[in-house]
């Protein structure tokens, strides 16, 4: 019975540790999808004026 509480434990300080590994800052994620949007919105924007003065 006390192995498997220590296997418990064990489990317990592994998920904890590898949430600990994969946790990212909220702000750094806004950050992130703030710029992502910003250079989405700037290709979308040339995309769509498409050539304005071609040379002719």
């Amino acid at each position: 019975m006390a192995a498997n509480a220590d296997l418990k434990a064990n489990h317990k300080e592994a998920v904890r540790l590898s949430r600990a590994y994969w946790h990212l800052p909220l702000g750094l994620v806004l950050l992130v999808s703030l710029l992502l949007t910003g250079v989405a919105s700037a290709g979308s924007m040339i995309w769509s004026l498409g050539s304005v003065n071609p040379i002719p």
